[in-house]
């Protein structure tokens, strides 16, 4: 498995992926800054259908949801 460096996410970056997975919110109504952030990192990325989560994105998305539980 890959491992990518542990990222801190504020819980506006971490709804923003789940929703980028999840595909149930408009690109419009995503956080827009954090939607920044998240490609800045690499956890996001911009297709012609519109957001994506990035492979990395979905390895980070992991861990976040493993630690919370």
């Amino acid at each position: 498995m890959e491992t990518a460096p542990d990222v801190n996410l504020s819980p506006s970056e971490r709804r923003t992926l789940q929703h980028l997975v999840e595909g149930e919110l408009h690109a419009t109504e995503l956080d827009w800054v954090a939607l920044q952030h998240l490609r800045t990192l690499g956890l996001a990325e911009e297709r012609a259908a519109g957001w994506a989560i990035s492979k990395q994105g979905r390895l980070q998305l992991r861990r976040v949801m493993i630690q919370a539980l």
